[in-house]
């Protein structure tokens, strides 16, 4: 599954240029190159935050917290690992099932988040890119091969360290990223070996992670007492 450079990676490149083009919004609202600007910034609007989600009944907070970054390093950083898994992942499982991928490992990556840290508001595209990760391993592992036998195993590894060791990084986010993708990785998997319904069953696995993720996350949200109040 290493990634051969060609012109077909579509979802990839959209998937950056709308993660890129939210930063610049998020500039153009109050956003800094360094994070949250001014409390009228995208990110105090629209960042994961269980208070506003429960109380204001701000659900889409859920979604739009994976698109948004604290500064442009972490914008750079999880782009950059976006390119390099979403051109080898996006050829082994094609567009539909990659993107049934990152987005249900997004929500299930916002109801890890919101588990661990209800009160915080939460941005970045890593529990998605963590969802990545989890897809990549449950293909290798399907097709025999040990997680260290190929770059994903180094890779996990490290990023598990990092979401373990640094208190910035949301642990929460990259676990429920990482189960949700792995979830969805594994039926696709299945699907492929068997040769049946390899868009079909990927989609509907995601639709249920997603689904109950999402539910979960509205659950995780009402243990918040922190509500933003943003004019």
């Amino acid at each position: 599954m290493i990634p051969v450079r060609t012109d077909t990676w579509y979802v990839s490149y959209a998937l950056i240029a709308a993660n890129v083009a939210v930063f610049f919004v998020g500039l153009a609202m109050g956003d800094g190159l360094g994070g949250a600007g001014d409390g009228g910034g995208l990110i105090y609007r629209a960042a994961t935050l269980g208070g506003n989600i429960e109380y204001l009944n701000e659900w889409w907070r859920v979604f739009t917290g994976g698109f948004l970054h604290h500064g442009v390093v972490h914008l750079g950083v999880n782009m950059f690992s976006l390119y390099i898994l979403g051109l080898a992942l996006e050829q082994s499982l094609g567009k539909i099932p990659f993107t049934a991928v990152y987005l249900s490992s997004l929500v299930s990556g916002s109801f890890g988040a919101l588990i661990e840290a209800p009160n915080s508001l939460i941005a970045g595209a890593s529990g998605a890119i963590f969802g990545l990760l989890g897809a990549y391993a449950a293909l290798s592992l399907s097709q025999g091969v040990g997680l260290f036998q190929t770059p994903i195993g180094p890779i996990l590894a490290v990023n598990l360290l990092i979401s373990f060791t640094v208190r910035s990084v949301s642990l929460g986010g990259h676990i429920g990223g990482l189960i949700g993708g792995f979830l969805v990785g594994a039926a696709a998997a299945q699907a492929i070996r068997r040769q049946q319904h390899t868009t079909a069953i990927p989609v509907l696995a995601a639709v249920v992670v997603a689904g109950v993720s999402f539910v979960g996350a509205l659950w995780a949200a009402g243990r918040s007492n922190v509500v933003l109040l943003v004019g």
